[in-house]
C-alpha cells in the first residue's frame, strides 16, 4: 500500500511494435487480439463497445456470453489471461508489468474505433489506468 509521502508508481509503456512475447512453444509472437479479448458475438453496427474484465480466476466466457443478449448498439469483449480456456498453454502472468503491456496492446484496436467503458473487476481495471495509461468511462 503507498504512503501519500511516497511517489506514485509510473512507468512508460513500451511501445507494442517493439515488445515480445515468448510463449511456452518459444515461438516469437505476440498472441492475437482473438486470443486476448473474447468477443463470441462481433457487431460491425454496435455504436459503444464494453470492454469487461473478469475477476482474478475468472474467465472471460461469463461476460463474453452478454453479448447474445445486448442491445444490438453494444459489443461485449472479455479479457482472457494467459493460463485460461483457450491461453491454457501459456504459463500465468506473474509479471504485472507484462501483463498490462499485453492487455494494453491488445486493446488499443479494439478500443480506437468507437467509444467505450470498462466493467469488471475494479483492481485489474485500476492497475491498467494507472500503469498502462488507460482510461474510459469511468
Amino acid at each position: 500500500m503507498e504512503r501519500e509521502d511516497q511517489p506514485k508508481r509510473t512507468r512508460q509503456a513500451t511501445p507494442c511494435a517493439t515488445r515480445l512475447f515468448l510463449h511456452p512453444q518459444g515461438s516469437d509472437t505476440l498472441p492475437l487480439n482473438e486470443d486476448i479479448f473474447n468477443c463470441l458475438y462481433k457487431n460491425p453496427e454496435a455504436t459503444f463497445k464494453l470492454i469487461c474484465f473478469p475477476w482474478l480466476g475468472g474467465g472471460s466466457i461469463h461476460f463474453a456470453r452478454w453479448g447474445q443478449d445486448t442491445h444490438d448498439s453494444l459489443e461485449v469483449h472479455s479479457l482472457r489471461l494467459p493460463g485460461r480456456e483457450s491461453r491454457v498453454e501459456e504459463p500465468f502472468a506473474s509479471d504485472i508489468s507484462q501483463l498490462v503491456d499485453e492487455v494494453v496492446c491488445a486493446l488499443q484496436p479494439v478500443i480506437q474505433d468507437k467509444p467505450f467503458a470498462f466493467f469488471g473487476h475494479r483492481y485489474l481495471i485500476s492497475v491498467l489506468k494507472d500503469f498502462g495509461g488507460v482510461s474510459s468511462i469511468w
